[in-house]
């Protein structure tokens, strides 16, 4: 129990936290602030990294199945191709000759045609790489300014 004749409590004399005779805030203490927000922002830069990293890593993945799995399905389909266009032209070479590999070219060019449309109507529609990390980013920056960019004076 205090007795009436103790001083009041709070701050110490010489108090390094308290307000010193000017009146303003000790400095250790805006010290120990900026400390703990560096901290923040650099444990919040490490995570956004370290989403980035993930998801460099998965889309490298990704690509590089996807690499593979075009390199097989080309090269078996450019042997089937080739296959079935010696067989339509060993059957047809009696009745029109050359005009039958005129016709397989000009089939097989509207094919690539069709395939490299639907290509570009893919590629368009594909989601952006990095598209989580970027929204993150962007969460973090508008939550910074609604927090620190607005000062009333």
């Amino acid at each position: 129990m205090r007795e009436t004749g103790d001083a009041p409590a709070g701050p110490a004399a010489g108090d390094p936290n308290g307000p010193s005779a000017d009146g303003s805030a000790g400095s250790a203490g805006i010290r120990e602030l900026l400390g703990r927000l560096a901290a923040s922002f650099v444990s919040a830069a490490d995570t956004r990294v370290q989403i980035a990293a993930l998801e460099f890593a998965e889309e490298r993945e990704r690509a590089r199945d996807r690499l593979v799995l075009v390199l097989i399905v080309a090269l078996a389909a450019a042997f089937a191709l080739l296959a079935a266009n010696a067989l339509a032209v060993a059957l047809l070479w009696d009745r029109l000759g050359w005009v039958s590999l005129a016709l397989l070219t000009l089939l097989w060019s509207l094919v690539a045609g069709v395939a490299g449309w639907r290509l570009a109507l893919a590629s368009r529609r594909e989601q952006a790489p990095f598209s989580a990390t970027l929204a993150e980013f962007g969460r973090d920056r508008a939550w910074l300014v609604e927090r620190f960019g607005k000062r009333s004076r």
